[in-house]
């Protein structure tokens, strides 16, 4: 008995997303040190809510969502005497999870297709939750 409910949950397909669409930002000194920066606001061209979580917080570290539906995301940090602008680009490959649970998508070969920022690296590539940062902006 025991060993046909053990095989019955193997039946059950797992639907959890593995990967994120989340690409995660420092910002740090010249000495790589964090600096925190003060937002006011901060949008992404074609999302009209933009991301209220951060409006007028003061971080050094965040983390944005990719469109999956596109290659290029473009975000608009404003601060209080700046707006600047940063558009990455990347691709997307959806893969079959299970026919239950459908599609997921991974991000790879992260870049710029644009910057206002004048110092910015990309430090991983690869879009994952095992990934702590993303890019390295210097201010």
């Amino acid at each position: 008995m025991i060993l046909s409910l053990i095989s019955s949950c193997g039946d059950i397909p797992t639907c959890l997303d593995v990967e994120t669409s989340l690409v995660k930002i420092n910002f740090i000194d010249e000495s790589g040190t964090e600096k925190p920066i003060t937002l006011r606001s901060l949008t992404a061209i074609g999302n009209e809510m933009g991301f209220p979580e951060y409006a007028d917080t003061t971080l050094s570290n965040f983390q944005l969502s990719l469109n999956p539906g596109s290659t290029t995301t473009t975000f608009i940090l404003e601060q209080e005497t700046v707006t600047d602008t940063l558009a990455l680009t990347y691709e997307v490959i959806a893969k079959l999870i299970s026919p239950e649970c459908g599609l997921d998508a991974t991000f790879t070969k992260l870049d710029t297709a644009f910057t206002t920022y004048n110092q910015l690296e990309i430090v991983n590539m690869s879009i994952h939750k095992e990934v702590t940062v993303n890019i390295e902006i210097t201010i």
